[in-house]
């Protein structure tokens, strides 16, 4: 899961700053700045305001994994709603923060957990980092370099509502090679750079492992009651219940380990060593040999398909600002052209929708866990 953000954010990241300084085309005094500034506002320094996003990405035309955020912030109390569907297969994560405390917890779990946390912009920006206030900085000069290929460009459609609206369309030799050479850039790094070959153990299901390296090593057979909770997470009285069975667990689990390290330093420390639930393993000689049998075409497998080049073909942006100069819509549609690790060709298309609303009157409700128990 946390591969699979890195990968979206980086190339959703690449859209939003050429559409920033696409947006610079339409050339007056509250063009540019205005689009600019609404959004770094919105990522940086708002304090209340609720939003929506969906964002699909498409690979050869199949549509293979969609994200649903709903977001509200008021203060340092904030609430989100994820939902990623992929393969048909439907996941959401819930989180809260209310009063410096943080709830979360996600639809396949029987648990709920908390934390006390410090947060402040919607990034998590803090302005007194100096480290984070230089990145911020120079991604404002870069939208503000790309900005000059693109004058004629942008159109204004009209105003509605009080919102004035605005278009913008960029296709193939238009793109600016300084975009293509960040996408190019995160695209890489994202596939994991040189290091395709780095030694790695990967399971399928790190519980199922346990378990039935657990039962093989011990000819003892565990119940069936504690393999599921394993399985769909437990709470703390599940644990008291199960306390001796889980901490025989824990101790097979370093050597668990060992041994499936060993195949891999037997390897030479390179390649995958494939884990499956029943404990018995596929090898793969690098990383890329790897993502390239995996079943499906999750995003989880991305970085296989942008290994070698991701270059924008197309991209069309409608912004919405109000008369406060504030972003209340923006819909993106980009169109990139992908060379997988084996040097196929591929399109992948990124389509992103934010509506954002409520400005100053938004107020975040605490978190309904439902029946689920609090984490020990």
């Amino acid at each position: 899961m946390k591969k699979r953000t890195r990968i979206i954010a980086c190339l959703t990241a690449g859209v939003l700053i050429l559409a920033v300084s696409a947006t610079a085309a339409f050339g007056s005094a509250n063009g540019y700045s205005s689009y600019k500034n609404a959004v770094m506002d919105l990522a940086l320094k708002e304090e209340n305001f609720s939003a929506k996003g969906t964002v699909e990405v498409k690979l050869d035309g199949k549509a293979f994994t969609t994200m649903d955020v709903n977001y509200a912030q008021d203060g340092v109390n904030r609430s989100t709603c994820t939902s990623t569907t992929e393969d048909g297969e439907t996941y959401i994560h819930w989180d809260t923060t209310l009063n410096g405390v943080d709830t979360w917890f996600s639809s396949e779990s029987d648990v709920y957990w908390q934390a006390q946390v410090d947060r402040d912009s919607l990034l998590g920006y803090d302005k007194n980092d100096e480290m984070q206030s230089r990145l911020i900085n120079f991604l404002s000069i870069a939208a503000d370099t790309v900005a000059g290929d693109l004058k004629n460009n942008f159109v204004q459609v009209g105003s509605q509502d009080g919102k004035d609206l605005y278009q913008v369309s960029i296709s193939g030799s238009q793109v600016p090679s300084l975009v293509n050479a960040g996408l190019s850039l995160f695209a890489y790094e994202a596939a994991g750079g040189d290091n395709y070959d780095c030694g790695e153990i990967i399971w399928d299901n790190y519980w199922a492992a346990e378990i039935a390296y657990y039962e093989k090593t011990t000819g003892e057979t565990l119940s069936q009651e504690l393999k599921t909770g394993l399985m769909e997470g437990y709470d703390e009285a599940f644990y008291q219940a199960h306390m001796a069975e889980i901490n025989k667990l824990d101790e097979a689990s370093d050597k668990m380990y060992d041994y499936y390290n060993e195949i891999l330093e037997q390897k030479g420390n390179v390649g995958v060593v494939y884990v499956k639930d029943d404990g018995s393993y596929d090898y793969y000689p690098t990383w890329m040999d790897y993502l390239a049998t995996q079943k499906g075409q999750g995003v989880d497998n991305m970085e296989y398909y942008i290994a070698k080049e991701l270059t924008l073909e197309q991209v069309d942006c409608t912004v919405s600002l109000d008369k406060d100069g504030r972003l209340t819509d923006n819909q993106i549609t980009a169109t990139f052209q992908a060379t997988d690790a084996k040097g196929g060709r591929h399109t992948l298309e990124v389509t992103g929708n934010v509506t954002v609303s409520d400005y100053g009157t938004t107020q975040v409700q605490p978190l309904d866990v439902g029946d689920r128990t609090k984490s020990a």
